[in-house]
């Protein structure tokens, strides 16, 4: 497994954006809330508002991506 330096910037979009703000975020959890709600809301669109092609791209049931909208009040 490749060891990966501290020091070591990436060039993905995304994480340059949660670089910049990680000093927002409290705790690991809430960071990971929000990385999750992006990927959710990502696939979402691409999938032209179809939340059964989403939850399927997601690897989670359908239900599971409904409950996630529901308690982020993002549901449609």
């Amino acid at each position: 497994m490749e060891k990966l330096s501290v020091h070591q910037k990436s060039t993905s979009t995304l994480d340059a954006y949660y670089e910049e703000h990680i000093d927002d975020f409290v705790d690991l959890k809430t960071y990971l809330s929000e990385v999750e709600i992006h990927c959710i809301k990502k696939v979402i669109a691409e999938k032209n508002g179809n939340i059964t092609q989403a939850a399927e791209k997601l690897g989670v049931h359908r239900s599971i991506l409904y409950r996630k909208l529901k308690a982020r009040d993002l549901k449609k």
